[in-house]
């Protein structure tokens, strides 16, 4: 398990890459968008076992694989970050005889004259995700480093072990292709089923971090791999899928990660990147740190089977952000209810009445996070965070009042301040619903939230 996070990453100079890839009598391929040159170096006398890996997350690998698998890879890696099919940097991809089935891989990485040239280093079998996890690695280091001008770039651990598996989560038989088993006809083929029903990416993420908790920001940007037991690899591996995948599901996320990633290379360390490219979303360190312990805190207690559709969590959170009160138009009749919005019960409702409906608020709240659609999630955490913040406040005076009216000063700067958030979030919700939901199914337009 180790090895998953030993890829090493070596910088050479020029006679060093030059004295490697210069091996006379080569075979080699190149892939459909000409990034990728493989060249076989396998040894013909070498002894190699017969058969199938007895281990089935060993791959044997094949010139023919490697050209197809790197470009799928390639393609997949450009549709989670929403990348164009460009490149910068030439792949030259050697193919050599195993060691030992514990062989690693290695990439080399060196600038010659504009641009920086990659060799990646693979032997003839090795495990399945360290294969995947070699070509996202030097892929990332592909993006980053064509703005470098004197180094090359460092990708953080937790970006390139999330996005393998993320990758391997939800692609993996496309990926991946295994050796041809049958002929039909004059071709060689592999037959695949794939069986796929509201597919889950994070499923295993999911169970894994409901038994131990995600790691926190700082144990992910400083890993100490080489103390790190299967068990400590696999959480790493799972909190750094969930970091990926709820940065990619922020407003504006694949681009922001596509930004991120361009910056590495003007910073030895990840964090200032980041900051830069997520500058919208997080001011400052301790602004991500926050919503990575509510976004991990939140992940472990989700059941994916069980949240809401869009549509349902926006009607749910529409009728939650409501009260309901009987109101009387003459004496004589009965009471008619009435829905209002929060806005109402602080700025109107007395002080017994107010705080007690709040704090229901504030639980029904805490339910609808388990079950909202992601793109909601942090939006009712905001809510919750205003509706705290100006209850405790509220609760450092034990005196009751009957309206905005008879409040002390002190005491209407709070409504004053809590009442403008209110209709932030009101309005972020309609945008929300808007950019999510065609237009025919849009259960709440931006104007239709009651004040």
């Amino acid at each position: 398990m180790k090895a998953l996070l030993a890829i090493s990453l070596l910088l050479m100079t020029g006679e060093m890459l030059k004295a490697q890839t210069t091996a006379p009598n080569l075979k080699a391929m190149r892939s459909v968008s000409g990034q990728f040159n493989i060249y076989d170096q396998r040894v013909a006398t070498s002894q190699r076992p017969s058969g199938k890996p007895s281990d089935q997350q060993l791959l044997d690998l094949e010139p023919s694989f490697l050209v197809v698998s790197c470009e799928r890879i390639k393609q997949a890696i450009n549709a989670e970050l929403g990348a164009g099919r460009d490149w910068n940097g030439s792949i030259q991809v050697a193919l050599r005889s195993a060691r030992s089935d514990r062989d690693t891989a290695q990439i080399h990485v060196e600038r010659l004259g504009a641009r920086w040239n990659y060799r990646v280093e693979f032997p003839d079998r090795i495990a399945r995700d360290q294969f995947t996890r070699t070509v996202v690695q030097v892929l990332l280091l592909e993006l980053a480093n064509r703005s470098a001008s004197e180094r090359s770039a460092e990708i953080p651990l937790w970006l390139s072990e999330g996005l393998t598996r993320q990758l391997l989560a939800s692609h993996e038989a496309e990926l991946i292709l295994p050796p041809p088993t049958m002929s039909v006809g004059a071709m060689l083929v592999t037959p695949t089923h794939l069986q796929k029903r509201d597919p889950d990416s994070l499923e295993v993420a999911r169970r894994v971090l409901r038994d131990q908790p995600a790691l926190m920001l700082a144990e992910l940007s400083w890993p100490e791999t080489e103390k790190f037991s299967p068990q400590q690899a696999e959480v790493f591996q799972c909190s750094a899928q969930l970091l990926v995948s709820e940065l990619i599901r922020l407003k504006g996320g694949r681009e922001n990660l596509r930004t991120f990633i361009a910056k590495l290379a003007q910073f030895y360390n990840w964090q200032p990147a980041f900051l830069r490219a997520y500058q919208d979303h997080f001011p400052n360190q301790l602004a991500l740190e926050k919503w990575w312990a509510l976004q991990s805190a939140y992940f472990a207690g989700r059941d994916h089977q069980q949240l809401w559709t869009l549509e349902e969590s926006a009607q749910k959170l529409e009728e939650l952000l409501r009260a309901s009160v009987a109101i009387r138009t003459t004496a004589g009749e009965l009471p008619v209810r009435k829905d209002v919005s929060l806005q109402v019960v602080i700025r109107e409702w007395d002080t017994p009445r107010q705080m007690t409906t709040l704090q229901a608020k504030l639980n029904e709240l805490a339910q609808a996070r388990r079950r909202v659609a992601p793109p909601f999630m942090t939006l009712v955490n905001d809510y919750a965070t205003v509706l705290d913040d100006y209850m405790n406040k509220r609760k450092g005076s034990s005196a009751t009042f009957s309206d905005f009216r008879s409040l002390p000063p002190s005491i209407q700067k709070v409504v004053l301040e809590a009442l403008p958030q209110l209709d932030m979030l009101d309005a972020r919700r309609a945008v929300i619903l808007a950019d999510n939901l065609p237009k025919t199914t849009a259960v709440i337009d931006r104007n239709s939230v009651l004040k």
